[in-house]
């Protein structure tokens, strides 16, 4: 036990490794990658001419909204500004969407 005032660190064996948390990162993806989806959709906009809007390729696209690939943050801001919805949207607690997986 640590003396009052320090903090605990974990010791390495207790740290969560990669390996641990890759089905939860996968999980996040795809989540992020259908709210992007939704958000698209939303303002009428085709994968091709979002793609176009946020600079990106748009073989990119499906990767994004299909949570297999890993946006930077210039991306995520991208996308919050192109299909006008606030960033931390992007991130909120979905209410029952994943409630099957």
């Amino acid at each position: 036990m640590s003396p009052p005032g320090k903090s605990q660190r974990p010791s390495p064996t207790e740290t969560a490794t990669t390996e641990d948390l890759a089905p939860a990162i996968k999980r996040e993806l795809r989540r992020l990658g259908r709210r992007l989806r939704e958000a698209r959709q939303a303002r009428g906009l085709t994968q091709e001419q979002a793609a176009e809007v946020m600079g990106l390729h748009p073989k990119y696209m499906p990767r994004l909204e299909g949570g297999t690939a890993n946006p930077t943050v210039a991306t995520l801001v991208a996308a919050s500004v192109a299909y006008d919805v606030a960033l931390s949207e992007l991130f909120a607690e979905p209410h029952d969407e994943d409630a099957a997986t």
